[in-house]
């Protein structure tokens, strides 16, 4: 059993390492940094010394070993206004309920960050899952081979991203960033400038005042919203189908283009012109905000939502 505290500056640091298990690391009204919970194997011990900029809690093994055969269990307290950094192998993570910087990072274990008042946030794992429920400025989620969500309010920029997990970010955010190699990517909910890109999978984005760059080879791309005002969006996929649904009253200028699929538009009222049967130019209103839609074989369709 592990139960050992510091007293610590309510605004300093705390680093946490261990290798297997799980960690938990709660913010709380004390200054001080409180360890408890269970290790894992014989000769094993936990460290909380102050290095004098910080508090550092580390699971240390026995010597010639590097992991117990059972998962370390440790429940981490610490200032609520901490700045947090916490480093694991495979192990799974938990923040909660913090007001400073956090960074959560595991090889091989789910990371979890939820009920947060924190300025930059950054969670990555290569085999498992992120969660992020934020109230931040920044956020940046990262996995190899799981799924990345990120929800709640993010102010300034969410960073998302992952190699075969599907990626959805539903936080309110200035700006996002998102993309998955072979998953699907859903961006829900935002309001403002977008970079969403997958290879083989389906984007969809909604929200309000959208504009940016959706990119995808093989999948289909889905917006739903009213685009920003004097902006560009860039829809591009090889073989999928794009869909634009925007609201009544809206104002674009969007110019479709594809090679062997069909170009419909049900919008009620829009201006359309044909130079040719791959190409058109359809204006709703007065045209201000600029859409480029390409496609190679899909089809592409404008709609009223």
């Amino acid at each position: 059993q592990v139960n050992q505290a510091v007293n610590t500056d309510p605004t300093g640091t705390v680093e946490v390492h261990a290798v297997s298990g799980q960690v938990r690391v709660t913010g709380w009204s004390r200054n001080q940094v409180q360890v408890t919970g269970q290790l894992g194997g014989v000769g094993e011990r936990v460290e909380v010394e102050d290095d004098g900029g910080g508090v550092v809690v580390r699971v240390v093994y026995p010597r010639g070993t590097h992991s117990s055969n059972r998962d370390v269990q440790l429940d981490v307290r610490v200032p609520v206004r901490s700045d947090v950094e916490v480093n694991l192998v495979s192990a799974s993570a938990v923040a909660e309920g913090l007001e400073g910087g956090v960074e959560v990072h595991t090889v091989s274990g789910n990371v979890r960050v939820a009920n947060n008042r924190s300025r930059e946030i950054s969670a990555g794992t290569r085999s498992g899952t992120v969660e992020v429920i934020a109230d931040a400025d920044r956020v940046e989620a990262n996995s190899v081979s799981g799924s990345v969500t990120v929800s709640g309010t993010v102010r300034d920029r969410v960073e998302a991203h992952s190699v075969s997990g599907t990626v959805r970010v539903t936080a309110a955010a200035g700006e996002v960033e998102a993309g998955s190699v072979s998953g699907s990517v859903e961006v829900a909910s935002m309001r403002g400038r977008a970079e969403v890109s997958s290879v083989s999978g389906d984007l969809r984005v909604t929200g309000r005042g959208l504009s940016g760059s959706f990119q995808t080879v093989s999948g289909e791309i889905t917006v739903s919203g009213d685009l920003a005002r004097g902006q560009d969006l860039e829809l591009t996929t090889h073989s999928g189908t794009i869909t634009l649904q925007m609201p009544a009253g809206a104002s674009a200028s969007v110019d479709f283009s594809t090679f062997s699929g069909d170009i419909d538009s049900e919008y009620p009222g829009a201006r359309i012109t044909r130079p040719s049967r791959r190409e058109a130019r359809v204006v709703i209103g007065g045209g201000d905000a600029r859409v480029t839609a390409q496609t190679f074989s899909g089809d592409m369709r404008l709609i009223r939502r």
